[in-house]
């Protein structure tokens, strides 16, 4: 790929994800849409049928990273759409931001990528012909304080089955930087630590953004529950990029995106590129995991729930948006 140097972009619509709340699943069910939609072609690993353009070009699964920034012009009214973490454009410079959250830090990096100081010249984009496209981010933070900027979705997990998902990932993570906390392993603390003592105050602070930014500009800015996600794929994908596009559009080919996108096919290809399909594991470990969370008994889960909603509620979150049941399990 090559580099090329453009005006840098602010009206990049926002589909943020809370980590291990689908995040995968919407990168390649997205990506997958916008290359069908091209004229290229995608083999069902497990069935062996071909998808598309028999004679199009294939996916290239070797040279994917996975964004932030997608080239979706054709597929999207836009030229690209950021699918990644990030707190939500235009909440962090406003006064209603409380002194809990601006002294809360992250547990791990990678949750607010717009605003951890990237080389925002530089931004990674898939599906282009450029490895880097330039992101003006102070312009996107400006024009979404004022109501002015792009659409914005964030998809989010109910915490405790995201707090459960997301410790076995950065248990197994090749960087110290999530393996670990405050210097300290995490396979040394226990499940509860973690929870109470980082899981949930990171979820807050990056829900809460949204929660806010939705109330004051809700034609703007939409909260998307993974449960429902997980359980009506198609249906809740078309809600959300209708929104991120600004109106309704058609897409015929969203069913097989999604379709190809299933958890079971892409620990096929991930066993056909001998790596997860991030990249973040060690040895052939899969990034796609099951929460813990469900296999403990009713008692333990219910106490930790009631715990965890009174906590978050402390903090200014809304669970009366926290959606318990999923379907099926994805990335």
């Amino acid at each position: 790929m090559r580099l090329v140097f453009a005006f840098a972009r602010s009206d990049v619509p926002i589909l943020s994800t809370v980590p291990r709340s689908g995040t995968w699943f919407l990168r390649y069910s997205i990506s997958f849409l916008c290359h069908l939609d091209r004229g290229g072609r995608i083999d069902d690993r497990l069935t062996g049928r071909i998808v598309g353009n028999p004679s199009g070009a294939p996916f290239d699964f070797r040279s994917f990273k996975g964004g932030p920034l997608f080239r979706v012009r054709g597929t999207m009214p836009v030229d690209h759409l950021f699918v990644g973490h990030t707190v939500c454009p235009g909440f962090a410079g406003t006064a209603d931001a409380a002194d809990w959250w601006r002294r809360t830090p992250f547990h791990v990096p990678g949750y607010d990528y717009l605003h951890e100081g990237m080389n925002y010249r530089h931004t990674p984009v898939e599906l282009a012909s450029c490895a880097y496209t330039p992101l003006d981010v102070a312009s996107l933070e400006r024009a979404a304080a004022k109501g002015r900027g792009p659409q914005v979705v964030l998809v989010y997990r109910n915490p405790l089955d995201q707090a459960a998902s997301y410790y076995q990932y950065c248990l197994a993570h090749r960087d110290t930087a999530y393996s670990s906390v405050k210097g300290r392993a995490l396979r040394s603390l226990s499940f509860d630590d973690y929870l109470f003592g980082y899981a949930l105050p990171s979820y807050a602070k990056q829900f809460i953004s949204f929660q806010a930014m939705a109330a004051r500009y809700p034609r703007c800015v939409r909260l998307i529950g993974y449960e429902s996600l997980m359980a009506r794929p198609v249906d809740v994908l078309t809600t959300i990029l209708d929104h991120l596009s600004g109106g309704r559009q058609s897409r015929p080919a969203l069913h097989d995106a999604v379709w190809l996108a299933r958890s079971e096919h892409m620990k096929a290809i991930e066993r056909e590129l001998g790596r997860s399909l991030d990249g973040t594991r060690t040895g052939h470990d899969s990034h796609m995991r099951k929460a813990e969370a469900r296999q403990l008994d009713a008692h333990s889960y219910e106490s930790r729930r009631r715990q965890a909603l009174r906590m978050l509620e402390q903090m200014g979150v809304d669970t009366e948006l926290i959606e318990w049941t999923a379907e099926k399990q994805a990335a």
